[in-house]
């Protein structure tokens, strides 16, 4: 059987299979890359995620020590100063919880200090977040009805003080006696009486 000869130069020529070798190491090795992008690509994402997380438990811890400060100014009788302490966390950090209920605050601090039209404007503003508590919600409707009523605008705090209808609520029977002196306004006083008796066996909560 004869033998093959090989020429140096065939034996440095690469054959199929080293060719098929290169071409996957090649291509793995690209792929490889692609994955260690890919994961570069999300951590870093992890990263900016963590930071921004850190960043609004920064945002968040501030807002509520400005918000103690400002009860604390209200607890001291400084009711102007804590108006204005609740304005400025409302304006610095706007979508948060503790800035939604500086907007009650403001409301109920505005109706002691008699700025009715005030304390509308930021108690509606307060309903418009749609607060997921009853109290809260009850509270203000309550606040804005009597506000209304306070500039003779009836219809208004009927539509307000007619929200709290929940036999539960510690504002359900203020609300209706409140609405029985509405109906007196308004010439009903059919509808007045009716809610006086209906609440007179009631106590207040």
């Amino acid at each position: 059987m004869p033998k093959i000869k090989y020429t140096t130069k065939e034996l440095k020529r690469p054959d199929k299979f080293r060719e098929f070798l290169a071409e996957s190491l090649e291509g793995l090795s690209e792929h490889f890359n692609k994955i260690l992008i890919g994961i570069g690509v999300i951590a870093v994402g992890l990263l900016a995620v963590c930071f921004v997380s850190s960043q609004q438990e920064e945002k968040d811890l501030l807002a509520n020590e400005q918000f103690r400060k400002a009860v604390q100014s209200y607890n001291s009788g400084e009711m102007e100063t804590s108006l204005s302490q609740l304005q400025t966390l409302h304006e610095e950090h706007p979508g948060t919880e503790v800035s939604v209920l500086a907007l009650y605050q403001m409301g109920m601090i505005n109706y002691q200090l008699g700025n009715f039209e005030e304390a509308t404007k930021h108690l509606e503003l307060f309903l418009d977040e749609d607060p997921e508590d009853g109290i809260f919600r009850d509270g203000a409707n309550l606040v804005i009805g009597l506000s209304a009523f306070k500039l003779e605008k009836w219809d208004k705090s009927m539509e307000h003080l007619l929200e709290i209808d929940r036999g539960s609520s510690p504002y359900y029977v203020q609300a209706k006696r409140q609405l029985s002196l509405v109906y007196e306004k308004t010439g009903e006083p059919e509808k007045a009486e009716k809610i006086r008796q209906e609440t007179s066996s009631i106590s207040t909560r």
